[in-house]
């Protein structure tokens, strides 16, 4: 019981001090994307107890363990559970708070690429023939689902492209990098259905920092286009005729592990099971709820809420829904742009 107390005071505290994470940076007078401050895992609760900014380290104090790992008791593993979960419903609900702001006007647009910045350190490669179509288990899902065409695309209406970072480049300063990140991504892109599906990511600042470059020296070596939702922007941008009526995004194979311990949890309690294996339609969560928060703080849904931030313009106002399910033994996530009427 006191063990229980001890947990509810803790989740309380560390609610009314994560709101300081996420704040807003001013670089040579122009606003650029907000530093989230963040553990490196989720589930790592000593580092998250840590991390060098003042409201994280307050929680640190109000165990008198500042400046060192704090020390848990034996059930360890009920406070990084609720930690990583409670942080992730925190962390979504500030994205969800900026992503309406954008829509209200209250927040700068995104840069918009253009060919000579994908020219600069990428190459784009059409997927064609047998792999081109859609991923195992997404035919039911773009055929289903009640506001698409009522049928699954044909080959002909699905764009397959890897995008590699594999050629030197200019940073944003202008200084010429001669190493490419390796960087990839697999994406499905599919106009007529106002879809695109991510299958395969791997940023510049993940192969980077899995790379153990310090990250204040990242953003020197990486090309201004490095970001998935600003490439996925461009590349539909180029493909459909009425890019602001994209509505679904979607990701396959999800395999971060920050991810999977959120997608797990949510079906884990929902199905009351330690083993979930949810089929299409899966389970469906507004983004106003615990669930649909923790979801859009995952490395899979942060993209999602920076393109309607920076994309919040073209979109117009929306009010996503997002659905979780396994298909072929794979984590699968969509998230429907539900347009919101004027």
């Amino acid at each position: 019981m006191a063990i229980s107390r001890t947990l509810g005071t803790f989740l309380v505290l560390l609610n009314s001090v994560l709101l300081l994470s996420i704040r807003p940076i001013q670089q040579n007078g122009h606003h650029r994307r907000e530093q989230v401050v963040r553990p490196q895992s989720f589930q790592d609760v000593e580092f998250a107890l840590n991390i060098t900014s003042d409201g994280t380290r307050t929680v640190a104090r109000l165990f008198g363990q500042q400046d060192q790992k704090l020390k848990l008791t034996s059930q360890h593993h009920l406070f990084e559970r609720a930690l990583a979960y409670q942080y992730a419903v925190c962390k979504g609900g500030d994205l969800w708070d900026m992503v309406q702001e954008a829509f209200d006007g209250r927040r700068p647009a995104g840069h918009n690429f253009g060919p000579n910045d994908l020219a600069n350190g990428w190459t784009e490669t059409p997927i064609t023939g047998g792999l081109g179509g859609l991923p195992p288990g997404w035919d039911a899902a773009f055929a289903t689902f009640p506001t698409m065409s009522g049928k699954a695309p044909t080959a002909a209406e699905i764009h397959n492209l890897y995008t590699v970072q594999d050629k030197p480049f200019r940073n944003s300063q202008g200084d010429q990098i001669q190493n490419p990140t390796g960087a990839s991504y697999q994406q499905y892109y599919v106009p007529s259905h106002n879809a695109m599906l991510a299958k395969y990511v791997e940023s510049p600042t993940y192969r980077l920092t899995s790379k153990h470059v310090p990250a204040q020296n990242i953003p020197n070596l990486i090309p201004p286009l490095h970001r998935l939702s600003d490439l996925s922007w461009y590349t539909y941008s180029k493909l459909a005729s009425n890019p602001g009526r994209l509505r679904y995004i979607g990701h396959h194979f999800i395999s971060n592990d920050d991810t999977k311990a959120i997608f797990d949890r949510i079906l884990q309690t929902a199905y009351k099971t330690n083993t979930p294996n949810v089929a299409w339609p899966g389970f469906l969560a507004s983004v106003n709820s615990d669930e649909g928060k923790a979801l859009l703080a995952t490395p899979n849904g942060v993209g999602v809420a920076w393109l309607m931030i920076e994309r919040a313009a073209a979109l117009g106002r929306r009010r996503p829904v997002v659905r979780i399910w396994n298909a072929n033994g794979f984590r699968c996530m969509l998230w429907d742009l539900v347009p919101v009427s004027a």
